[in-house]
C-alpha cells in the first residue's frame, strides 16, 4: 500500500511540474503531506522525535522547513549563493565577454564553418566550467559566437544548437549539481572534479564535437538555407578590459591551485575562493573608474545574484530533501532496496537505471536542478546496502540529468536560445538530439571504462 501512494504522489508531482508549477512549494507541500500520511498509518512514529519535537504534531511538520533550511543555508547554499553572485557580477562588468572575445577571435580566421563550429563548442564546453549557469553561458554565446557562425555560413538553427549545447555537462566547482554531491559524498569538490569529472568532461567533449561538426554539416546541406537577419536583434553585451578575463578563472584557479593539485599546505574552500576572487574585482573597477561610490554601489550585484540563487536553487534544495524525507517515511527505500537485491543489479546496472531516470525527469521538467536534489539524497543509502559504489552512481545520474535539458522543449536553455535566434524550439530539438544523444552514449561507455 505505502508503494501505491508513493507512486501516486510521485505522478502527481511530475504531472504539475511538467505543467510548469513552482517546484518547490510542491516538493515541501507533498513531502509533508507523506510525512502525514505515514505518521497517520502508523509507518512513522513522529515526524520528529527527540529534543526536536515541538510536541504539536502540525507544529513538527512545519518545523521540518526551518530545519532543514538551517541545515542547507550555512554550508551548501552559501556555496551556491556566491558562485551565482560571483557569475552576475562577471556578466555586469563584462569579464565573461571579454574572455569569450579573446578566444573566438582566432577561430574566426580559420575560415573553415564546421570546423570552428565544432572549436567554437569545445571552447563553449572549457567556458562552462567557469560560467556555471547553462542560460548564462548560452546567452553570452549568443552575443559573441552565434555572429561569428552565422557570418561563416553556418545556418541559424545549426549555430544554435552549438550555443545551446555549450554546457552540456554540469561540472565544475561552482556548479550546482557538483556542490551537491560533493557535499552527499562528503568529499572535497576539487576531488570529485579532478578525480572523477574532467577526464569524462574531455572524452565527451570532443566525441560530441566531432559529432555536431557531421551532423550540422549534413542538416545544413540538406535543409534549406534561412535568411540570416537574426543578428540584428541580439543586444550587445558589456565587454571588460583585457585583463579582465582573468577574473572568470580566478575561483578555478583558487580551489585548484590550494588543494591536493597545488599547494596543500593552504585549506580552500569554493565560497572563500568566490569571495577572494570578487574582493580582486573589486579592486580592479576601483582602479578602473577611480570611483569609491561607484564601485560600491555595484557590489549590490553580487549580492543580487546570491538572493535570485536563493529563491531558486537553494529553495530547491530544501524542497527536494523533505520530498525526499516523505518518500523515506512511506518506507520507499526499503522497497527499492527489495527490488534492485532481486534484480541483483551491479554498478554498472544501477548506474544506467538510476542515469535513465534522471534523464527522462529531466526531458519532462526541463530542470536538471529539481529531479537531483530530490533524489540524490536517498542514493548514499541505496548503494550502502548495495554494496556498490555511490561516486560512479551519482555521476551517471549527474550526466543524465544535465544531458536531459538539450533533449526537452521546456527547459530555460532551449527556449532563450531559440528566442533569440528566432527559431521554435523543437527545431533547436531536431538539431540537438542526434549529438546530446551521441554524447549520452560516451558518458556511459566512459564510466564503464574510467571508473
Amino acid at each position: 500500500m505505502n508503494i501505491v501512494i508513493c507512486l501516486i504522489i510521485i505522478a502527481i508531482t511530475g504531472f504539475l511540474l511538467m505543467k510548469r508549477y513552482q517546484p518547490q512549494p510542491i516538493l515541501i507541500g507533498l513531502g509533508i503531506l507523506m510525512m502525514f500520511i505515514a505518521y497517520e498509518a502508523s509507518w512513522i512514529d513522529a515526524i520528529l522525535v527527540g529534543d526536536q519535537s515541538t510536541g504539536v504534531l502540525i507544529f513538527d511538520a512545519m518545523d521540518i522547513v526551518r530545519i532543514t533550511t538551517s541545515e542547507n543555508i550555512v554550508n551548501l547554499g552559501l556555496m551556491i549563493m556566491t558562485c551565482a553572485g560571483y557569475a552576475k557580477y562577471m556578466e555586469y562588468i563584462g569579464a565573461g565577454t571579454r574572455l569569450a572575445h579573446t578566444f573566438i577571435r582566432p577561430l574566426y580566421r580559420l575560415n573553415r564553418p564546421y570546423i570552428v563550429l565544432a572549436l567554437m563548442f569545445l571552447l563553449n564546453m572549457g567556458l562552462s566550467i567557469c560560467v556555471p549557469n547553462p542560460l548564462s553561458l548560452a546567452l553570452l554565446m549568443m552575443v559573441t559566437m552565434y555572429p561569428v557562425l552565422l557570418r561563416l555560413g553556418v545556418s541559424p538553427v545549426g549555430a544554435a544548437a552549438v550555443i545551446a549545447t555549450g554546457h552540456l555537462m554540469d561540472v565544475g566547482p561552482g556548479a550546482v549539481s557538483t556542490l551537491l554531491i560533493a557535499k552527499t559524498l562528503n568529499m572535497p569538490v576539487p576531488n570529485y572534479f579532478v578525480g572523477y569529472q574532467l577526464r569524462l568532461y574531455f572524452l565527451v567533449a570532443i566525441v560530441t564535437a566531432i559529432a555536431h561538426f557531421f551532423w550540422q554539416k549534413y542538416r545544413d546541406r540538406v535543409e534549406e538555407p534561412k535568411a540570416i537577419d537574426a543578428c540584428e536583434s541580439i543586444p550587445e553585451a558589456p565587454i571588460g578590459p583585457k585583463p579582465y578575463m582573468i577574473f572568470p578563472l580566478l575561483p578555478l584557479c583558487f580551489i585548484l591551485g590550494f588543494s591536493q593539485y597545488g599547494f596543500p599546505g593552504v585549506k580552500m574552500n569554493v565560497t572563500l575562493a568566490m569571495m577572494l576572487a570578487f574582493g580582486i574585482a573589486l579592486l580592479a573597477e576601483l582602479i578602473r573608474h577611480r570611483n569609491l561610490r561607484t564601485v560600491l554601489k555595484s557590489t549590490t550585484i553580487f549580492f543580487e545574484g546570491m538572493g535570485n540563487q536563493f529563491s531558486y536553487a537553494v529553495t530547491l534544495i530544501i524542497g527536494g530533501q523533505i520530498f525526499a524525507q516523505g518518500l523515506v517515511s512511506l518506507g520507499l527505500i526499503e522497497s527499492l532496496l527489495g527490488a534492485l537485491q532481486t534484480l541483483s543489479l551491479n554498478s554498472i546496472g544501477l548506474t544506467s537505471v538510476l542515469g535513465g531516470g534522471m534523464l527522462g525527469l529531466s526531458m519532462v521538467t526541463g530542470s536538471n536542478v529539481a529531479p537531483l536534489f530530490t533524489l540524490v539524497p536517498l542514493v548514499p543509502n541505496i548503494v550502502a546496502h548495495l554494496g556498490l559504489d555511490p561516486i560512479t552512481t551519482m555521476l551517471g545520474m549527474q550526466n543524465g540529468a544535465s544531458l536531459g535539458l538539450f533533449l526537452s522543449p521546456i527547459s530555460p536553455v532551449m527556449v532563450g536560445v531559440a528566442g533569440v535566434a528566432h527559431i521554435k524550439s523543437v527545431d533547436l530539438l531536431k538539431r540537438t538530439a542526434v549529438p546530446v544523444l551521441v554524447a549520452l552514449l560516451t558518458s556511459c561507455v566512459g564510466i564503464c571504462l574510467l571508473y
